[in-house]
């Protein structure tokens, strides 16, 4: 019988026509009688048109006694799951959930204005508004093996025009039992607090000091894992200390090199600063983290200095300006070196925790003689607090201070949190407070609600929700 290689054309030769007559009259049983030559061929390209049965369909009663392949469902800090129910044998798994921060700031201020060390003076500003501060999509899940899994983080907020970006992505594969190597978007490992979710925090958001020592996002290469059940450690090699927001065309030739570790010697110590699940015996942590970065100019593409362009003096002013170490003289580029020690204890509902900050910024390129072979700046954050109702109220209090050659910044805070969640492990879903007397703030920051200069109170109350 001839062989139609694209049933799906109906303009068929007059060629194979009548060679599909032909075939179909041959094809007949002696005992039956042959069709008429058109209805003949109309049966043969049906014949030919009819597409092979699915598997499924041919699937025998018994096949389905075992159950569906897939389960719909919640899972509480993983959100809505289509998932196998088999994930050795079908390791496909597709999780979906969300995070809401709903904020009020108010910031009253005690100075008019301040003055930066390029010599350039600018406006301090009262503030009230209330903002979406993180809107965030996550997905999670695995694929193809049990060992590979993804984590995507679709980010919106007020202070970015309300645009949603991808703040982070990455594949991570389990090579070996509590050890994984990544690729992709992610933290670059360095700063205790930084590595810790901004969904537990102590306070309202991050202190002053780590806003102004971390790094943030970036692309490249991630290892983490655990060593029994006392040892943490995370390394990355990124394209920088702080590059998600630049396009790939402005990044330089440099890498960011970091690395953290934490012990917790006494047993688990748990997600977050605060005691939330009121240890009966005292748990310990402690650990350190070092990052190094070198970064070149690329005012060529708008951003000075690279990928380190938000580096700023303990002042507030940005290294890259003009006259930031020197009257008329702008850095092209910098050598960064970041380190920090932090420890805490939980005990009782009672928590206290810290975090000491050195950094040092070296090996300058600029367009002219600056006077400065290196500058050094060191600061702090400690924290303590109780719950009065457990698992349900805490109240907190932070000191957080920069000190460098171009000044000092200071922080002191108290607050509350209010949970109210189902009494498990819900530390996501609170109310928060905290008020803030802030000195000559060092940092540029949206999360924290801190701009360069303010000298004055801060206060902010959120609402957080996830699932």
């Amino acid at each position: 019988m001839p062989v139609i290689s694209s049933p799906r054309r109906f303009r068929t030769p007059a060629v194979l026509v009548l060679s599909l007559l032909t075939a179909a009259a041959w094809s007949q049983p002696a005992d039956v009688l042959p069709l008429p030559p058109i209805e003949a061929a109309e049966a043969a390209l049906s014949a030919a048109c009819e597409p092979a049965p699915c598997e499924w369909l041919a699937a025998g009663p018994g096949d389905w006694q075992e159950g569906p392949d897939f389960e719909l469902g919640v899972q509480f800090d993983k959100g809505l799951f289509i998932r196998s129910t088999d994930l050795q044998e079908r390791p496909y798994a597709l999780y979906i959930g969300g995070r809401l921060q709903l904020r009020y700031t108010g910031f009253a201020r005690d100075l008019p204005a301040w003055t930066d060390s390029a010599g350039v003076t600018r406006p301090v500003r009262n503030r009230s508004e209330f903002d979406s501060e993180r809107m965030r999509l996550n997905i999670s899940g695995t694929a193809v093996l049990p060992e590979l899994r993804y984590y995507l983080i679709f980010d919106g907020d007020s202070d970015g025009a309300s645009e949603v970006d991808q703040l982070a992505y990455y594949a991570a594969y389990e090579f070996a039992e509590g050890l994984e190597v990544a690729i992709g978007r992610w933290k670059v490992a360095a700063c205790r607090q930084w590595l810790l979710s901004s969904r537990f925090q102590r306070m309202v958001d991050r202190s002053l000091a780590s806003e102004y020592f971390r790094p943030a996002f970036s692309d490249g290469v991630y290892l983490w894992g655990d060593i029994g059940d006392f040892c943490h450690h995370e390394w990355s090699l990124t394209n920088g200390l702080r590059t998600s927001q630049h396009p790939s065309f402005s990044l330089d030739d440099g890498f960011c090199a970091a690395g953290a570790i934490s012990f917790d010697p006494w047993g688990p110590f748990g997600n977050g600063d605060a005691d939330y699940a009121c240890h009966a015996s005292p748990v310990l942590r402690y650990g350190a983290s070092l990052a190094l970065s070198k970064s070149s100019d690329r005012s060529d593409a708008g951003f000075p200095l690279g990928d380190d362009s938000f580096l700023r003096l303990s002042d507030g002013t940005l290294l890259s300006q003009v006259g930031a170490l020197a009257p008329g003289v702008r850095v092209l580029g910098v050598e960064t070196l970041v380190a920090s020690f932090d420890a805490g204890l939980k005990w009782r509902g009672w928590s206290v925790n810290g975090e000491y900050f050195l950094r040092s910024l070296h090996d300058f390129r600029a367009d002219g003689a600056l006077g400065v072979g290196s500058l050094y700046d060191y600061g702090y954050h400690a924290e303590v607090g109780c719950f009065l109702i457990p698992r349900r109220l805490d109240v907190n209090a932070r000191l957080s201070q920069v000190s460098g050659m171009m000044g000092d910044s200071y922080e002191r805070s108290g607050g509350l949190n209010w949970y109210w969640g189902d009494g498990r492990d819900d530390r996501i879903n609170k109310l928060s407070l905290d008020v803030t007397d802030v000195v000559r703030s060092a940092v540029s920051s949206s999360g924290a609600d801190l701009l360069p200069g303010d000298d004055g109170l801060l206060v902010r109350a959120q609402v957080q929700i996830g699932f």
